[in-house]
């Protein structure tokens, strides 16, 4: 078959330059051997990109080596990078035990490698261009963070390796940033007990529930908004209520139930499983989920704005995504004015209330240390079903506010 010709009027633009509209204007594109797609820049003359290219082609693409596809012939695994990212995607979800958050934030980075080197071939991409990666996507962010995205990249690439993708993990050789004790200190403000009180009565009836099972529970977004009303036993991957027929007294507290809490952040850690009595406290933020009437499994919920699909982190419509609360939570800060003096990346977020509810707790004479699923010499082992999974029970307290 002949191949198709140039349309009129291009017929002197070289080969693998091509030509394309942007924002109303003519733009021309090159692609380099190793498959990346260079847009040429607007003030060049048409005259001077076709003399680069041709220049280009001359000493990169001698006649005698011109080939249908810039692939090498005797490397099947030098692909492009979008073949195997995807593929190494699928490979994560089947063979990572990974929390759905953890799965988004994967998700997320890889997306970010697609639109860098997509269209590179895996061969091709070496330590320099990582190098050059990190620095356009975390070069200004902490220590913390830029080691955090590195180590993943790390992990990334081993399946890139185990593919013959790539011929060996260079990333290995990467060194993460060296933290010293000023890197350890915590950037955001603390919330204190009267800017919770303010955004509690301000929220939407979601968020004051997941603010009021955070204060009791000491625990995170992740957690609460998998918390479902009623569950008949306690599970791996699994938070919800297993109800009493009757309630019990403990600790000069009357318990309803136990919450039993297995945190996704830390979900592979034995101390990640956690079972807190319901006490009054607790019960009464679920009677107040229930004011709404709707009809769903979880208790942090409510009726969406716009019939869209159900998010991938959720199972039910009325579920609310973790990011949904956190993004409330910060919107309803910003509009009570609160911590306006302060630059936005240091006011306190959701997340904050898990600090400050370990603070009113240890005030109350109280190590917070085993209900937030931190390693602590002083266990109670629940054992159930045939799993053998050791559930760490806490005292029964309510948190005062």
């Amino acid at each position: 078959m002949n191949a198709r010709k140039r349309t009129t009027g291009r017929e002197r633009i070289p080969k693998h330059l091509y030509v394309e509209k942007r924002k109303g204007q003519t733009r021309y594109r090159f692609t380099l051997i190793d498959g990346t797609k260079m847009l040429m820049p607007a003030e060049f003359s048409l005259d001077d990109i076709i003399a680069a290219a041709n220049a280009y082609n001359d000493e990169h693409r001698p006649a005698q080596h011109f080939q249908i596809s810039p692939r090498s012939r005797k490397d099947k695994f030098n692909r492009p990078m979008n073949e195997w990212l995807e593929h190494v995607m699928v490979r994560i979800k089947n063979e990572e035990e990974l929390s759905a958050e953890i799965l988004r934030q994967v998700s997320s980075d890889i997306a970010r490698l697609n639109e860098f080197l997509g269209d590179k071939f895996s061969k091709s991409i070496n330590l320099e261009t990582m190098n050059d990666f990190l620095n356009t996507y975390y070069g200004d962010k902490s220590k913390e963070v830029y080691n955090k995205k590195l180590s993943r990249l790390k992990k990334i690439f081993s399946y890139l390796a185990d593919e013959s993708a790539i011929g060996e993990n260079f990333m290995l050789n990467k060194k993460p940033k060296r933290l010293n004790a000023s890197d350890n200190k915590k950037e955001r403000l603390d919330l204190d007990i009267e800017a919770f009180k303010a955004i509690e009565k301000e929220a939407p009836l979601f968020l004051k529930v997941a603010m009021g099972l955070s204060i009791q529970s000491t625990h995170a977004v992740a957690e609460l908004h998998r918390i479902k009303y009623r569950i008949p036993k306690p599970k791996p991957d699994t938070c919800g209520i297993v109800w009493f027929d009757t309630p019990k007294p403990e600790n000069g507290e009357m318990v309803f139930g136990t919450l039993y809490i297995h945190r996704a952040k830390v979900k592979n850690a034995k101390t990640s499983y956690v079972a807190i009595p319901v006490t009054s406290a607790i019960k009464e933020v679920v009677e107040l989920s229930k004011t709404d009437k709707l009809h769903c499994p979880y208790v942090v919920h409510r009726r969406p704005a716009r019939n869209n699909n159900i998010a991938k982190q959720c199972d039910h419509r009325y579920q609310v995504t973790s990011r949904m609360i956190s993004e409330t939570f910060s919107k309803v800060r910003d509009e009570l004015g609160l911590y306006s003096n302060v630059e936005k990346a240091k006011r306190p977020t959701f997340h904050e209330i898990r600090r400050l509810s370990a603070k009113l707790i240890d005030e109350m004479g109280v190590n917070p240390r085993q209900r937030m699923a931190h390693a602590s010499d002083r266990t109670t082992q629940i054992y159930t079903d045939s799993h053998d999974v050791e559930w760490h029970e806490v005292p029964a307290i309510s948190v005062a506010i």
